[in-house]
């Protein structure tokens, strides 16, 4: 028996329908996805951005330590003491957070956390907190005055090492008399930093007076081989365990230079024409 011409044709409706939306489907499939010329977002949520290091503004510092620790300087020196120091804890892709320490001086006043919002603008990521300027990274801190002095400094009385961490060790070598101070037969460690005449030694718990090296200028006794006459490295220094000459400089930390941005980098190098178009005609 025959269905009714009705119901075989409601069925080869069907069957065409069926034929279309796989075919559909296929072709869904097996289309390339279309990505939007100008992300809304200016990071990527899946982008891993790495957060420690030098964070500058210009008139401030922030370091961002690996082991969780930061050291904020409300100035552009690090040699100088810090304004607050404490703990960070990273919340999102685009956020993190500060924790400062309970000041000992007021231990009763707990302070607030500061949030630290990231964001990307022509290719260069900054992190901005209330009440600061935004910061950017950095390879390095702002060059200070203290980093023409770094280095190992040597003489028949001992050694003092200037460090970038803006720590110190003094060396006493041995022969020296009794009846001379302490302080010249023992060596001790601590924070130095330099006030534009002279070194100061301030050792590690202690509460005596910090040690003043005074800096000589020796430039016209001569000039070491590949330094200039303009250089602090031909100065030397008296200190407690007599005079020292500069052995062993530290090169002061390059130029302060905002990090390349990974992202913008390889679009750059993936469409170089559209780069130096960008760079030709700025947006407004």
């Amino acid at each position: 028996m025959r269905p009714p011409l009705g119901t075989t044709h409601r069925i080869t409706r069907l069957l065409a329908l069926c034929v279309l939306a796989c075919a559909s489907a296929t072709a869904q499939h097996s289309a390339p996805p279309i990505l939007p010329d100008h992300p809304k977002l200016d990071i990527d949520p899946t982008e891993k951005i790495a957060i420690t290091g030098w964070w500058v503004n210009g008139t401030e510092i922030l370091l961002v330590r690996e082991d969780g620790a930061f050291t904020w300087w409300d100035q552009p020196n690090r040699f100088r003491a810090p304004s607050k120091t404490g703990r960070w804890d990273r919340q999102s892709y685009r956020t993190f957070w500060l924790e400062p320490y309970i000041d000992k001086m007021n231990p009763h006043a707990k302070p607030a956390r500061e949030r630290g919002a990231m964001q990307r603008a022509d290719g260069v990521v900054t992190v901005t907190f209330d009440g600061s300027a935004p910061f950017r990274q950095c390879d390095a801190p702002p060059i200070a005055p203290e980093d023409s002095y770094l280095g190992t400094w040597t003489g028949p009385g001992g050694t003092l090492d200037l460090r970038p961490d803006g720590t110190y060790a003094l060396v006493s070598l041995a022969g020296q008399s009794d009846d001379a101070p302490p302080i010249t037969r023992a060596g001790h460690g601590g924070a130095w930093s330099y006030d534009g005449k002279y070194i100061i030694l301030r050792a590690t718990g202690t509460t005596k007076d910090p040690v003043i090296c005074t800096v000589v200028d020796r430039r016209s006794e001569g000039v070491s081989e590949g330094v200039s006459k303009a250089s602090p490295s031909v100065e030397a220094l008296t200190t407690p365990v007599g005079e020292l000459r500069r052995i062993a400089p530290v090169k002061p930390p390059a130029a302060t230079a905002a990090k390349a941005d990974p992202v913008a980098a390889t679009a750059a190098k993936a469409d170089p024409v559209a780069a130096t178009a960008a760079k030709a005609d700025p947006a407004p």
